[in-house]
């Protein structure tokens, strides 16, 4: 069994964020608290209920009842998977933070072995990378195309076969509550953090309780907001887009008068450039300024300066009172 610290703080905290998989609770508080009884000795489980549509707040407050090791947080509303991670984040005591998903296809049981490979490694982070992942083909190729276009798009690089599920040091959770912009995307903040980073292949579980809550649309929208927060790249690209346009309208327009010069006289040749120019110009503007319109957009919803997440009651003190 590892030691504990001097301060005596948990060693784990384990932060989970909880929507939509009520069945699998049950089993996963379970297995997490066989694990850690065996491993940890000190530890703290704290579940997000991000206003789950099912009853998964009454389990987590049963557990808590129960269970001193157990906080759970109930969000006023569903404020996204990644604010609530930082909620827990936010509560998370231990000097080290496991951070999870609740549907049990990331494995309780590997736990140890992320906190071994950091202890041994000198490591920071330790993400858990699923070298076998039980996905849909279809959701691993849109992760895979969603991180070569943020990789291309100059953003921070990610493994698409890794996710949430990793193990951070206190020093790497201080540094990121320090991060309160409202674009949350867990894994690439810890990226653009530094530390001392590494990943450790483990298995990844199919899926049995519920579904996924990410429709496509879901996914579309989410890529467009980490796009526009991690990366510029959309603007200076369409500055080359527009010198290109002038460059080939010069060119274009000498081409056309010469062969006016030699070819058939009237106007609708002359017509039917203009017009095709005009349309041409004026998508591309309106397109431009719906480009620069989404990053002023975000910019706006940073200076109202909201909370990322706002908590009706825990199982600690009932808020709502």
């Amino acid at each position: 069994m590892p030691a504990l610290p001097e301060n005596n703080l948990p060693l784990i905290s384990v932060v989970v964020p909880v929507y939509g998989c009520a069945a699998a609770l049950p089993e996963l508080h379970q297995r997490l608290t066989t694990t850690l009884d065996s491993f940890a000795g000190s530890y703290q489980l704290i579940l997000v209920n991000d206003h789950s549509p099912d009853n998964s707040w009454a389990q987590i407050a049963a557990f808590a009842a129960t269970d001193p090791q157990v906080l759970g947080l109930n969000l006023s509303r569903n404020f996204g998977q990644h604010a609530a991670i930082t909620a827990g984040l936010d509560r998370a005591t231990g000097e080290w933070v496991v951070v999870m998903d609740c549907d049990l296809q990331d494995l309780p049981e590997e736990i140890p072995r992320l906190y071994a490979h950091a202890q041994s490694e000198g490591l920071d982070v330790v993400f858990g990378r699923r070298a076998d992942r039980q996905d849909s083909a279809a959701k691993q190729r849109g992760g895979q195309a969603f991180h070569r276009l943020l990789a291309w798009l100059g953003g921070p690089h990610q493994d698409p076969a890794t996710g949430n599920f990793g193990i951070f040091h206190r020093r790497v959770v201080a540094a990121l509550g320090q991060l309160r912009e409202t674009t949350r995307a867990f894994p690439l903040q810890v990226r653009w953090l530094g530390f001392r980073q590494g990943a450790l292949d483990v298995q990844h579980a199919a899926r049995t309780h519920g579904q996924s809550s990410y429709r496509v649309g879901q996914l579309v929208r989410l890529a467009v907001a980490v796009v526009l927060a991690y990366s510029d790249k959309p603007l200076r690209l369409l500055v080359k887009l527009g010198a290109g346009i002038v460059l080939a309208a010069v060119l274009g327009g000498i081409g056309l008068a010469s062969w006016l010069c030699t070819g058939p006289s009237g106007t609708s040749a002359w017509l039917g450039a203009v017009l095709v120019s005009v349309w041409l110009l004026g998508g591309l503007i309106l397109a431009g300024l719906g480009l620069v319109g989404l990053y002023v957009s975000r910019t706006f919803d940073g200076v109202k300066d909201r909370p990322l997440y706002v908590v009706r009651e825990d199982t600690n003190t009932d808020l709502s009172k």
